[in-house]
């Protein structure tokens, strides 16, 4: 049976994938992907959107949302980021046959990015311009993502937040179609999904995002580090790269000129780089380990007994998790930006981690 960890978990015969095709007020976006295969139909459906969009019409796009900081319960919009759903499915993997059943899915969302106050004398077909703005959502969207840290003293009344995603992970500029795309990855500290991510940009002020969500499923493996443990994501992101890899944007004829001309001024085409801070690393290590025994029972441990994992065993996972592994379309490693928050003081002064 051992031949058989490399054919499962398995995801829907990619024998099925059709093009998808989107028009996007005159530019074409396609993609291969097989008819959606939800787990859990019942609950939401798939493919909904439209073939075509006119993303000149601000009508058609919704504020972004993140989350607050004094009330983790809710959410606040961002107008100065908004988008414009396109194309949403899901995929669900089995285990092996006969006994292995749920094994997670693979979810892709397809947006329009619009950011609403860039700057008149800026563009994104300015590859740090474009960087510097995929970061600035990322930042609201997923590293402010907090949750309700864990607390050992009962007395302690500090509500400690802790985040949910470290990243971006890995984060590389890949050639595709004749087209540059922005690509990182987020990785879960909780119990969330592995995000992988792909961006470029579609006007001056529009760019695409083209995002994978992917969640592993194992019992006795109910948070992230001891899923890592127990269910390889090869699989998984090979099915992924199989449906990134039949990307196609060809932009009009009046944007690829623009696109020209943008990417003719001095320094329009570097391939620089987004990156992680050493605190990020820190606090995803203390917050991986902390709910490493979540959902989780170590075989021969009481039930009293701590059943987490090792410092030493988490940081070394972390540690790994990190390092560069470029695309095999992927451009030569750029310098990373140096990002400078934009997110308001108050917020980013609320989130705390207790490492004592």
């Amino acid at each position: 049976m051992n031949f058989l960890k490399d054919v499962f978990p398995r995801g829907p015969n990619f024998r099925s994938a059709r093009r998808i095709e989107k028009t996007l007020s005159g530019s074409k976006l396609s993609f291969m992907a097989p008819p959606s295969a939800d787990p859990f139909s019942s609950i939401q459906k798939w493919e909904m959107e439209s073939d075509e969009f006119d993303i000149f019409d601000a009508n058609n796009f919704r504020p972004i949302s993140y989350r607050s900081s004094k009330n983790l319960d809710d959410e606040i919009e961002f107008p100065d980021i908004t988008y414009l759903r396109l194309f949403s499915s899901c995929w669900g993997f089995k285990g092996m046959p006969f006994f292995g059943g749920y094994r997670g899915e693979i979810g892709l969302t397809v947006d329009v990015i619009k950011v609403e106050d860039l700057p008149i004398n800026e563009s994104l077909f300015d590859t740090r311009v474009l960087a510097k703005e995929v970061y600035r959502k990322y930042e609201l969207e997923d590293l402010h993502d907090f949750h309700r840290g864990l607390k050992d003293d009962p007395f302690d009344l500090t509500q400690y937040r802790w985040p949910n995603y470290l990243g971006p992970i890995n984060c590389q500029w890949v050639k595709q179609a004749n087209k540059s795309w922005l690509y990182f990855e987020s990785q879960p500290l909780r119990r969330k999904f592995d995000k992988l991510s792909w961006y470029t940009a579609l006007t001056d002020k529009h760019f695409l995002s083209f995002r994978f969500d992917v969640t592993r499923s194992a019992s006795n493996a109910g948070n992230s580090y001891q899923i890592n443990q127990r269910v390889s994501w090869q699989n998984y992101v090979s099915y992924v790269q199989r449906i990134a890899d039949s990307l196609d944007l060809s932009l009009t004829s009046d944007l690829s000129k623009r696109l020209v001309q943008v990417q003719k001024q001095p320094g329009a085409k570097d391939k620089q780089t987004l990156s992680f801070t050493s605190k990020q690393v820190k606090d995803a290590k203390y917050v991986m380990r902390m709910w490493s025994d979540s959902g989780y029972t170590a075989p021969g441990k009481g039930e009293d007994e701590d059943h987490r994992a090792s410092i030493d065993e988490v940081s070394s996972f972390i540690d790994k998790r990190i390092q560069h592994r470029p695309l095999h379309n992927s451009y030569p490693l750029g310098d990373k930006i140096e990002v400078v928050s934009r997110i308001p003081t108050e917020h980013l002064n609320q989130p705390l981690i207790y490492q004592g």
